[in-house]
């Protein structure tokens, strides 16, 4: 089922537990037959959360639906969940440790010798180290209106709508 998030979900400030907000992007059809028109409401919420951090971690997002709205009705549901990971910290930061050091001793080198690098080589480290302490790592960010997809794991017993016009004679027939 393809839901449609109306309230955006981000790793760096959701919570475990909390609720999400969505609508049907797709109708849910049985055998061909619509049985919840798209538009309808749809709550989910967060499974498990981690936010990167300053130096090292991975972004996790996991998500699962709980029940879908159609009429004046709830309907508990049971879903897969939607699981996203962001790329990991910790190689990113010694990259640029790495490369803020290499850069620090060529510099060093050039201006003075082998005591010269040495010292470059620190300091560009701490560079390096230094702009990941001031940056987070890959954070999750789903907008409002991203599409998810999900697979329900256990069926559902919608109640039909009553029809309205039940018991009443169509126009134009006497």
């Amino acid at each position: 089922m393809a839901i449609r998030l109306v309230d955006p979900v981000d790793s760096e400030t959701a919570t475990q537990g909390q609720t999400f907000h969505a609508t049907l992007d797709s109708p849910l059809a049985v055998d061909g037959n619509v049985v919840i028109p798209a538009g309808y409401p749809v709550e989910g919420h967060v499974v498990q959360v981690q936010s990167a951090g300053k130096f090292m971690g991975q972004s996790l997002l996991v998500l699962q639906l709980d029940r879908v709205k159609a009429g004046d009705n709830y309907y508990n549901i049971q879903t897969d969940q939607y699981k996203r990971q962001g790329s990991s910290r910790g190689k990113n930061t010694a990259e640029k440790v790495g490369a803020g050091a290499g850069i620090g001793a060529l510099i060093g080198a050039l201006a003075g010798g082998g005591k010269g690098a040495a010292i470059g080589a620190a300091a560009g480290g701490g560079l390096g180290a230094g702009a990941q302490a001031v940056t987070h790592g890959q954070q999750i960010k789903l907008p409002s209106e991203t599409v998810l997809n999900f697979t329900l794991q256990a069926p559902v017993s919608v109640l039909p709508a009553p029809n309205p016009n039940a018991g009443r004679q169509p126009l134009g027939n006497p």
